[in-house]
């Protein structure tokens, strides 16, 4: 990583993307008043609905994601911050959400871009309340559970059955489960959009001087960010506010490196 030839923007935008960001799906919650109660862990309550009063596609369907209960408070912001920064470079035919836990940010995809024919959740276990939450969607966008289909195995085997091309999101993909994802989308060809979490021991493949110059995270952030720009990726770091999660710094990959 020496040398002139090197781009220096991931360093740059380590301090960027760590800066506070607005909302954009949800943007009352920009309100400093609201805006913690976007990173609670309890499941959303139909009380919880009246924080979306408009009838707006994005706001009936938090109020009916809240009457159903099916969905910690803090994964639908997630979901939706996440969908609405990534939304435009990942359009694709098909759309893959690797370690998709109940799955809702794939499902964006199905409600929100018409572009999209196929959505593909993948996990090594499908939750109980997966079918609850797909119902819940239904009552205000039917259209979308005919996309979307769950395949339940670990994300390397779930890309051998997807098509080139496909585009591959990870939302907190535990550790190396998030460069699972990414192997995944570079053997596929597609765009992706990586939010990781939980860095313990996942920066052992950076260079040394990275790793001792750069806290763990920092480190291996980078080091993705490389990978993907030697395989032919243009990068860019964003992120979802703060107030939703600590670990809210997003990586999306585009094919075709930077000009």
């Amino acid at each position: 990583m020496s040398g002139t030839s090197q781009p220096a923007a991931p360093f740059a935008l380590g301090v960027k993307a760590n800066a506070p960001r607005s909302f954009k799906a949800f943007r009352r919650f920009n309100d400093p008043e609201l805006a913690p109660l976007t990173g609670r862990r309890g499941r959303l309550e139909p009380a919880t609905a009246a924080l979306f009063p408009s009838s707006s596609l994005p706001d009936r369907l938090a109020r009916a994601l809240a009457m159903g209960r099916v969905l910690p408070t803090k994964e639908l912001f997630e979901s939706f911050e996440f969908f609405e920064r990534v939304r435009r470079p990942l359009r694709a035919p098909t759309v893959a959400d690797m370690c998709c836990g109940h799955g809702l940010t794939g499902v964006l995809f199905a409600v929100f871009e018409p572009r999209v024919e196929r959505v593909v959740l993948v996990d090594r276990r499908k939750p109980r309340s997966f079918s609850r939450m797909l119902d819940a969607v239904g009552t205000v966008a039917p259209w979308a559970a005919q996309k979307v289909s769950f395949v339940e195995a670990r994300a390397a085997v779930a890309a051998r059955e997807l098509p080139p091309g496909a585009s591959v999101v990870a939302v907190h993909a535990c550790g190396a489960q998030t460069d699972r994802a990414l192997e995944a989308a570079v053997r596929l060809g597609g765009h992706v959009a990586l939010m990781p979490c939980c860095y313990f021991r996942t920066a052992d493949g950076a260079p040394r001087a990275v790793r001792q110059a750069l806290p763990a995270d920092l480190a291996t952030d980078v080091d993705r960010t490389y990978r993907l720009r030697a395989a032919g990726y243009s990068v860019r770091w964003t992120g979802v506010p703060p107030a939703i999660t600590s670990c809210h710094r997003i990586i999306v990959g585009s094919v075709g490196h930077e000009r």
